[in-house]
């Protein structure tokens, strides 16, 4: 289960509105001897399509050259000086960057500097496709009920008559069997069901190469959200006693259903009222169910549009975010224009796209609020201007002019804010703050840098480059930020129970250390590559750090559906 201490959203305002100057920050000293000269480098890449490296190192890299060196036959291919970096280097105090665009053609290698090699660099045709290929495992393993899954038998089929446990119609029986498991238990939410199922119906909409394979998991997700509408006014929002399931150690989820404890084996469900609240849920809910729409026609699609609709109607009358366990959000109208701008692709109505930029100015004060354009389903203001202005998919149609460039300068306005994280965060290029769920985050920002370079953004391109590359290995750690493919051995998930491998989910990755000992009960001391601002350990049993989950998986495939050429 993802973050449930976030940081506030106020003092992300203030870290990006304040201006940082272009020289190295004064460094406190680490508890520990900096590593040495160190280079990072993404460990695999597209022809043309290589990040840059990063090159750490605890003296000044000033008039340092750095060689792009082919394995094959030892040849340099490109030379050239490195490039200073005005973001934080920590826990070096140097870093600078090593560009490595003349990486044109497939083949193995590595950058040089001085006597020091970087690991290897494989560049490759369509290998970007593995990477949202490989995301795709969480989806699979975490199919719950009697979707087709090759990761456990059936599991939850009580869950075909689960009890409303609130609200006027506590007691009731529903069926809400199937869907996703969220992440490392086995709890289902509606929000990241609805936030996975938009991310990838994108992602197949962008990659036509692997349509079919993430439609097929697009389907459990649709299926479900049509589940959690069984009747009028009942809105489901979660699955499973949070007490019950959550940090309950690792189990086969085929075994709850005959659990001696009756919150398993009868799991209730929890639905939205005027005391929870929910309009974000209702509202991504309807997103999802209209951008599902779009693959249909005739009735199917009329019955996805009712649907939609329906879930946008409660997003309106309850007029306030979900209060809850452990998906606390701070905004709603920014759902509410991704919901608003999906149905209007899906119907054709004009109303619905000046619906959407009403809502999407309000959730961003017309751009002033930039900082709030993302795509990380606790704000989706991203979504939502990059439909209205056509570049949310490849031939799109774009709204009216008058709707069309608010929305474009919005989406605009949010690539700017990232590509200002991007450079001035971290020297390493991460798009997004240490913080909780911190890999989701940076994916999410590199979504938003993709679809503002499409929309003209001078500079997205390459700042999308930098958070792409971090994902893949240019880091302190050097890692790919997934279980099993990027060096990461030890994800926090209940696979661990069934003695599998869960190759290739995102993990949370590096977070401040107050956050991991609070939720630990215990001191974790610092590794050679981490500071108190950032840390990471491979450790399966912390799950600040390394749970995977379905919402953190879900923007990583769309950001690599989207760099990825068709």
């Amino acid at each position: 289960m993802t973050s449930r201490r976030r940081r506030s959203f106020l003092a992300l305002a203030v870290a990006l509105l304040v201006v940082i100057p272009f020289a190295e920050p004064s460094i406190p000293s680490p508890t520990h001897a900096a590593p040495p000269l160190t280079i990072r480098v993404p460990v695999f890449a597209e022809p043309g399509e290589v990040p840059p490296a990063v090159v750490a190192s605890d003296s000044p890299l000033a008039g340092t050259t750095y060689s792009v060196v082919s394995t094959s036959d030892g040849a340099a291919i490109d030379t050239g000086p490195l490039e200073p970096l005005p973001g934080p280097a920590r826990p070096w105090r140097y870093a600078a960057l090593a560009d490595l665009s003349a990486i044109t053609e497939p083949g193995v290698y590595r950058v040089v500097v001085g006597t020091k090699k970087s690991v290897v660099i494989e560049v490759g045709e369509h290998l970007f496709r593995g990477v949202l290929g490989a995301a795709l495992s969480i989806f699979k393993a975490n199919a719950d009920g009697d979707e087709p899954t090759i990761w456990h038998g059936p599991s939850h089929l009580h869950d075909r008559r689960s009890p409303i446990a609130n609200g006027p119609q506590r007691g009731e029986r529903i069926d809400v069997e199937g869907g996703w498991m969220d992440s490392g238990d086995q709890l289902k939410f509606t929000v990241t069901t609805a936030y996975s199922t938009l991310m990838l119906e994108l992602a197949a909409a962008n990659q036509p190469a692997q349509a079919s394979v993430i439609l097929d998991l697009t389907g459990i997700g649709v299926r479900w959200l049509r589940k959690a509408h069984p009747r009028r006014d009942v809105f489901v929002a979660q699955v499973g006693h949070t007490a019950a399931d959550h940090n309950a150690g690792f189990r086969d989820p085929t075994v709850d259903d005959g659990s001696s404890d009756p919150r398993r084996s009868r799991r209730p469900s929890y639905v939205l009222t005027r005391e929870t609240g929910g309009s974000d849920v209702a509202a991504i809910t309807s997103a999802a169910l209209a951008n599902a729409a779009l693959r249909y026609s005739g009735e199917p699609r009329r019955r996805l549009v009712r649907q939609a609709e329906a879930w946008l109607a409660k997003a309106r009358a309850l007029g306030r975010v979900w209060r809850n366990c452990c998906y606390q959000q701070d905004s709603w109208r920014d759902d509410l224009a991704v919901a608003q701008a999906a149905l209007w692709r899906a119907t054709g109505r004009a109303s619905y796209a000046g619906d959407a930029l009403a809502s999407l100015r309000r959730a961003t004060s017309d751009g002033e609020r930039s900082w709030l354009v993302a795509a990380d389903s606790y704000q989706m203001s991203a979504i939502a201007a990059a439909e209205l202005c056509g570049v949310l998919r490849p031939d799109d149609d774009p709204a009216r002019p008058g709707v069309r460039r608010p929305a474009c300068r919005i989406l605009q306005a949010g690539g700017t804010a990232w590509m200002h994280v991007v450079a001035t965060e971290t020297a390493f290029g991460r798009a997004g703050w240490a913080q909780w769920a911190s890999v989701r985050q940076s994916e999410s920002g590199a979504v938003v840098l993709a679809l503002a370079a499409r929309a003209g953004l001078t500079g997205a391109g390459a700042a999308l480059d930098r958070a792409t590359g971090w994902f893949l290995g240019v880091n302190p750690w050097g890692l790919r930020w997934q279980a099993e493919v990027g060096g990461i051995e030890d994800p926090y998930h209940w696979v661990q129970a069934v003695d599998l491998d869960l190759g290739g989910a995102v993990v949370g990755g590096p977070a401040p250390l107050v956050d991991i000992n609070d939720n630990r009960g215990a001191d974790l001391t610092l590794g050679p590559f981490d500071t108190r601002q950032q840390t990471y350990r491979d450790l399966a049993d912390d799950y600040v750090m390394n749970e995977v989950g379905i919402g953190y998986s879900a923007p990583a495939a769309l950001h690599f559906a989207l760099v990825s050429p068709e």
